[in-house]
């Protein structure tokens, strides 16, 4: 029987990404280097609204004024669907696209929301090109998750954000990630210990619709969900 074309987007996106089967960086940079020529209308046929939803809850956090001055980091920035969300959101000042992928960026900057953009694999041992509180918000659409960022970059995000500063992050909530998660939030649970961020929301959201994938590709339905998250670097005493 043909597959579908959410069939075929399923395969090619999800099945043969090789964070799953546990590659290297380099595997996951191809991968990505080769998705962006169908990454936008990909995401349109399974109903990626991760971008959407972190546009949403950064737009509710902060002023008309705000919006229309923030310099904002955009983490994993892809091809530039969470910056465009922010856009529509009414987001209007300088944005800087952070990704690991040159093939993504290319159709991020194509898109012409984008002041600036850098290729960078951020990890512990490769902090960020941009001095300390740089940035008033920091959004980050997928960009946390296995064979992404590692939960302990988030301190150094947290370095070039200004005090009072958010992080609005999405994490797939997909079963192959167990691991991962457990790490993140206990990354979160030291950090808020410590006082250097806060917790402001966490919330479940179906970050893909997926329900017509035939059942033979299909994962588990919770799969299909994700979280957004508004955390907070706490203001200066």
């Amino acid at each position: 029987m043909a597959h579908t074309p959410i069939d075929e987007v399923f395969k090619r996106g999800f099945i043969k990404f090789p964070g799953h089967h546990g590659r290297d960086c380099s595997d996951v940079m191809d991968f990505f280097n080769g998705r962006g020529v169908n990454y936008d209308n990909d995401m349109k046929i399974v109903t990626y609204t991760a971008p959407e939803v972190a546009a949403q809850k950064a737009a509710s956090l902060v002023s008309a004024k705000q919006k229309e001055i923030f310099k904002v980091l955009d983490l994993g920035a892809g091809t530039g669907l969470g910056g465009a969300a922010l856009r529509r959101a009414g987001f209007l000042g300088d944005m800087s696209a952070l990704d690991g992928s040159a093939g993504m960026l290319k159709f991020a900057m194509e898109k012409g929301i984008y002041s600036d953009s850098t290729e960078h694999i951020l990890t512990l041992s490769n902090p960020l090109p941009y001095s300390d509180q740089s940035f008033d918000m920091a959004i980050g659409v997928g960009s946390f998750g296995k064979a992404m960022m590692e939960p302990d970059c988030l301190q150094e995000v947290l370095r070039v954000l200004k005090p009072d500063s958010y992080i609005i992050a999405t994490v797939r909530m997909y079963t192959e990630i167990q691991d991962y998660k457990v790490r993140f939030y206990a990354e979160l649970d030291r950090l808020e210990a410590a006082g250097l961020i806060k917790v402001c929301s966490r919330e479940k959201f179906l970050h893909y619709k997926w329900d017509e994938v035939s059942d033979k590709l299909k994962g588990v339905a919770s799969d299909q969900y994700g979280e957004v998250l508004a955390l907070q670097k706490p203001g200066l005493n």
